[in-house]
C-alpha cells in the first residue's frame, strides 16, 4: 500500500497535468442573438459551465431597485468577483454571456480580460451576429418569459437603438453569424475554431 500523506514525483506530475488554465468564452451579441442556447449547447456538448447574465441580475433585483446605480454596482461587482475567482481556481471552461455595448462596457470587459489573463486563463470573445428582421422573430419566443427577457418588437428596437451591440474590439474574437443556423450548428463552429473538442 502507498504511504499516506505522501505523494511520489510522479504523483505530482499527474496532479499538476489536470490543472489546467480557465478558458473563458465570452459570448456576447444583440438581444435575441442566441447566447443562452447557444452557451446551454456548449454545456452539453464540453462539459462548459454556463455563467450566464441574468444570475447576477436576479441576485441584484432581490436587494435593489431594478437600474438603480446600487443596482448596477453589485451586478458588476458580482461578476467580476466570480470570473475572479474561477480564473484563480482554474475552473475549466467557463461562459461568460453578455448584451456587450460598445464603447459603454469596452471598461468592464478590460477588467474581466486584466484579471483572466493574470491568472494566466485564456479569453475567448465570440460575437454572435444576427439579423433585425430574425431577432425580432425571436424576442417574443415564450421562453424568454421566465428570464425576465427582453419579449416585444418594441423593447427590442429600443435596445437597438439605445446601444451599439458590435464585437469587442479584439482580433481574437469569433464572429458566429447564427442566422439561418441552429444552436447546435453555432455551438459546432465555436468549438471547431478554438479546437474545444471534449
Amino acid at each position: 500500500m502507498r504511504s499516506s500523506g505522501l505523494f511520489k514525483r510522479s504523483d505530482l506530475g499527474c496532479v499538476l497535468q489536470l490543472v489546467k488554465p480557465m478558458k473563458l468564452i465570452y459570448l456576447h451579441g444583440p438581444p435575441a442573438a442566441g447566447k443562452y442556447t447557444i452557451a446551454k449547447e456548449l454545456e452539453a456538448k464540453i462539459g462548459a459551465r454556463v455563467f450566464h447574465n441574468h444570475l447576477t441580475i436576479d441576485v441584484a433585483k432581490a436587494i435593489f431597485n431594478f437600474d438603480t446605480a446600487a443596482f448596477w454596482e453589485l451586478v458588476y461587482t458580482l461578476r467580476l468577483q466570480c470570473i475572479t475567482t474561477a480564473a484563480q481556481q482554474a475552473a475549466g471552461l467557463v461562459i461568460y454571456t453578455s448584451c456587450y455595448s460598445h464603447p459603454h462596457d469596452l471598461p468592464f470587459f478590460e477588467k474581466l480580460e486584466q484579471v483572466v489573463l493574470s491568472a494566466g486563463s485564456e479569453l475567448l470573445p465570440v460575437y454572435l451576429q444576427c439579423a433585425v428582421a430574425e431577432l425580432e422573430r425571436r424576442v417574443t419566443n415564450p421562453s424568454r418569459i421566465q428570464m425576465g427577457k427582453i419579449q416585444s418588437t418594441e423593447r427590442l428596437q429600443q435596445a437597438l437603438n439605445q446601444w451599439d451591440h458590435s464585437a469587442v474590439p479584439r482580433e481574437t474574437c469569433l464572429t458566429v453569424v447564427t442566422g439561418g443556423k441552429t444552436p447546435a450548428e453555432c455551438a459546432d463552429e465555436i468549438i471547431r475554431s478554438f479546437s474545444l473538442f471534449h
